[in-house]
């Protein structure tokens, strides 16, 4: 009897030890979450850099030359029209952050060499192009350098 005793005594105990250790067993979760921007992409680069891979927004500039008339010579046949420049000027804003859009077309202006009359017109332009594009902000507030 003696010895089923023990035995028992030593299978309680090697139970308890073994339940012991289940419940004192940690699993660790590691989540890596991403901070994205209100338009759902990732904010890697600068609004200067995403400026320079949109070209500067080249065809945002064509646009307001050729939509208010202050096209610089231009004009054969196989240029786009400032529909089509606006079409693309569109997609080169998509292509920015929600929130470098304004600091971008303010970029773009002021690197434009316009007298004051003439950059006076292409800010109002300009300040509306968001909007015009259906993009948000729906209009930036703009300064010009030379103030």
């Amino acid at each position: 009897m003696a010895r089923y005793s023990l035995l028992f005594a030593a299978a309680g105990l090697l139970l308890l030890v073994t339940m012991a250790e289940a419940t004192t067993k940690t699993i660790f979760t590691t989540t890596t979450t991403f901070e994205e921007n209100p338009t759902g992409k990732r904010t890697e680069m600068s609004c200067g850099q995403q400026l320079a891979e949109q070209a500067m927004l080249n065809h945002c500039m064509m646009y307001l030359d050729t939509a208010s008339g202050m096209s610089m010579g231009r004009g054969r046949m196989s240029e786009p029209t400032p529909e089509q420049h606006l079409e693309l000027c569109c997609m080169q804003l998509t292509n920015i952050d929600e929130m470098c859009r304004c600091e971008a077309i303010e970029m773009m202006m002021n690197q434009q060499g316009w007298t004051p009359q003439q950059m006076g017109k292409m800010m109002g332009m300009a300040k509306n192009l968001p909007k015009t594009c259906k993009v948000e902000p729906g209009m930036c507030k703009m300064r010009a350098a030379w103030f």
